[in-house]
């Protein structure tokens, strides 16, 4: 039986891999256009001369683990230099989930984007320099930059970061971005539970993502408005500090 989008799943974490203290509500859904709902890296698939790029977003998590990242999957034209094109959707986009957010300044703008062998060369606009936010946040845009960057070409490892066609030693004053940035710890950076869901308004009675939880368990909900529709545990592939995928059923009504 299928479930319409009203029905929402409310993931919730028992106890992080990182030394959380307590059970708290995940933002919502990640959308992925692979039919492949329980995979953690859906592959997805060009229609037309239009392909999807995955865009990382800036997520509140309970404290003190701070800010995290959140994938979404976005339309865009197909393109030579997806690359490029990822991080302009990253910079110019809102995200599709208001729980989400970038602290990335309006008008910053691609200047260049070249390769020095894994590592990609991100020329932005000055613009880039111009928010700020705490350290923490700062960081975590960075990662958000590397994120989107090594998901639009896989054979980049590594962002180098240029501002008006210069290094910078920072981005906002904090964060170290003198040297070329990889991509940190799954449990230091990505949310504790993903939810990928299809492409689409409508779920079906299967559901999962990918988790980095304490003894690799996942509680989930299954909510309508204010009703609670079903309720359970997943568990995931590897527990925390590790990053396993999970998969749950529910016999829900339409």
């Amino acid at each position: 039986m299928k479930l319409l989008v009203p029905l929402t799943v409310a993931v919730l974490l028992a106890v992080s891999g990182c030394g959380d203290d307590g059970a708290s509500l995940a933002p919502a859904a990640s959308p992925s256009p692979s039919p492949g709902a329980a995979t953690g890296s859906p592959t997805p698939s060009a229609s037309g001369d239009t392909e999807a790029r995955a865009v990382y977003w800036l997520g509140a998590t309970k404290e003190p683990r701070g800010p995290r990242l959140y994938r979404e999957f976005v339309r865009r034209p197909a393109t030579a230099d997806a690359v490029r094109d990822a991080v302009t959707a990253m910079l110019s986009l809102e995200p599709t989930d208001p729980d989400y957010t970038s602290l990335w300044a309006d008008g910053t703008t691609v200047r260049d984007v070249r390769r020095e062998g894994a590592t990609a060369v991100v020329d932005l606009s000055r613009e880039a320099t111009t928010n700020g936010g705490g350290s923490a946040f700062e960081e975590m845009s960075l990662q958000q930059l590397v994120h989107t960057v090594t998901a639009a070409d896989p054979a980049l490892t590594a962002v180098r970061l240029l501002v008006e066609g210069e290094p910078v030693e920072t981005l906002w004053g904090s964060a170290d971005a003198s040297t070329p940035i990889s991509r940190g710890p799954s449990y230091e950076v990505l949310g504790p539970v993903w939810l990928d869901v299809p492409d689409g308004s409508v779920l079906s009675g299967e559901f999962g993502g990918t988790a980095t939880v304490f003894e690799a368990t996942v509680s989930w909900q299954l909510r309508q408005g204010p009703d609670l529709v079903a309720e359970g545990f997943a568990t995931a592939t590897e527990g925390g500090p590790g990053r396993g995928t999970w998969t749950a059923t529910a016999d829900v009504p339409p």
